[in-house]
């Protein structure tokens, strides 16, 4: 890299750092009138700034500003975005389970010699307490 090629970074580093502090000056000023403004609007009787968001800012749907930030607002409006049966449109149905035996015994295994001497444990009679 030549020494041109550092100087010109050097100077648009520099003018970078300017730019970035005249737009934090121009936004602090902004933000000064608008707080200035809202102090003054209702001694003056202006509108009030949410009155001016209200008419020259974003659609909320009708709303102003205050329905919108307030805490039941916004949990109001997660709710409504929330699609009842959503994963049931998504997700294919899972097919039907076949009507019958749902449940089919195992087979009994066949008894050995040992076991036949053996009396089956459920005729042992258990003393009652």
């Amino acid at each position: 890299m030549s020494w041109v090629g550092l100087v010109v970074l050097a100077v648009g580093a520099y003018l970078a750092w300017k730019l970035v502090g005249a737009l934090l000056k121009i936004l602090m000023f902004v933000l000064a009138l608008v707080g200035l403004y809202w102090f003054l609007a209702p001694l003056m009787g202006w509108p009030s700034v949410s009155d001016l968001v209200y008419v020259l800012g974003p659609d909320f749907g009708g709303r102003r500003v205050e329905e919108v930030l307030h805490p039941s607002g916004i949990a109001g409006e997660v709710g409504d975005r929330v699609v009842d049966g959503l994963v049931d449109r998504i997700l294919s149905p899972s097919p039907e389970p076949p009507t019958g035996s749902p449940v089919e015994p195992l087979p009994e295994p066949p008894p050995t010699d040992a076991d036949a001497d053996d009396v089956p444990p459920a005729a042992v009679d258990t003393p009652s307490r």
